[in-house]
């Protein structure tokens, strides 16, 4: 077991919350019941999760569930992703859908050194909906239990937590309208900044190079953004010498925007070391798009690939797609199978 599967080992809700992040199954149903959460949100201006992530992080998505629901498109995408996500299990589970009670959610992983074969030990989840403290730390242990396991619940502050028994286990904790789902020594940092209602204002460069990515990406329903680190590519490839030979090797951060109208719009920002470097990584994509046809891949899919625009500023490549509602659905079985 990884050690990322460890520290999720809170169960199905923590499970969820992270698919939630990656995938937005976050639909809210017409005739959903008034709750203290939503009244709690609605009453009061509580910063944003990703106003409570702590500072240096080399991984942060940040997810507008709402404005995603909102959009036309969106309810298409969440019954597809639904379906995936095991939603009937969890609602068996809790007695209700933690999904479909999130309004926003941000996602970070402090380090950026590891490789092919590692996974970060530490990451964090924190998520703002309509939801009470009671409901999800009572859903967790449920989870727990249900993989024979026994729940500790603890008070910590103004939140509510709970964690597995076994060791190398993640934890969650809850308070009305906000919830965080962590492992390692980062579960204390994100607790302390939510007490706090804000990360520490120390400057911090790291925060600066995220923060002028996600102004480069414009507004979306799901940003992302992650700086590689150096000698990123020689860790995962697992060879130096090739690595270095790699165009990828010269690529220092990732930004990515999508938005969710009518239509799926997807942004992809590669910011290289150099002008030199960019234009590497470009032939390697023009490359790669002459040999579609030589790849296992759903006609369907090799025609979106090529519609693919690659646009090149100096040092920055911007990748944009455009999908329909039909365009979308052969990439979503692509990903989470038929």
């Amino acid at each position: 077991m990884s050690a990322t599967e460890r520290n999720i080992h809170l169960g199905l809700l923590g499970a969820a919350l992270a698919v939630a992040a990656w995938v937005f199954a976050a639909q809210p149903r017409a005739g959903e019941p008034a709750t203290h959460g939503r009244a709690l949100s609605s009453a009061t201006r509580e910063p944003s999760p990703l106003e409570l992530i702590p500072p240096g992080s080399a991984f942060v998505l940040s997810a507008d569930l709402r404005s995603f629901a909102r959009a036309p498109l969106g309810a298409f995408i969440a019954q597809r992703l639904e379906r995936s996500a095991g939603a009937n299990k969890l609602q068996d589970l809790c007695g209700f859908d933690p999904l479909l009670r999130l309004d926003r959610l941000a996602l970070a992983v402090p380090s950026a050194n590891f490789g092919a074969r590692e996974q970060p030990e530490d990451f964090g989840i924190i998520a703002s909906g309509r939801f009470r403290a009671e409901e999800l730390t009572r859903c967790a242990s449920a989870g727990i239990s249900a993989r024979s396991d026994e729940p500790i619940q603890t008070k910590i502050g103004r939140f509510d937590s709970v964690r597995s028994h076994k060791p190398n286990g993640g934890e969650i904790a809850a308070k009305d309208g906000l919830v965080i789902v962590s492992g390692g020594s980062y579960f204390r940092e994100l607790l302390d900044s939510a007490e706090r209602g804000q990360r520490h204002s120390k400057p911090d460069a790291r925060d600066a190079r995220h923060t002028e990515l996600r102004r480069a990406l414009g507004p979306g329903a799901l940003l992302a953004t992650w700086l590689l680190g150096e000698g990123w590519f020689e860790r995962v490839a697992g060879s130096e010498t090739n690595a270095r030979l790699s165009p990828l090797s010269a690529l220092e951060s990732v930004g990515l925007r999508i938005d969710f109208k009518r239509t799926a719009e997807l942004l992809l920002l590669l910011e290289c070391a150099d002008g030199e470097g960019a234009a590497r990584i470009s032939n390697l994509l023009d490359e790669l798009r002459s040999s579609l046809a030589m790849f296992p891949l759903d006609p369907a899919l090799v025609e979106l690939a090529k519609r693919i625009t690659v646009n090149r500023a100096g040092a920055r490549l911007k990748l944009e797609l455009e999908l329909n509602q039909a365009e979308l659905s052969p990439v979503l079985e692509a990903l989470l199978g038929p």
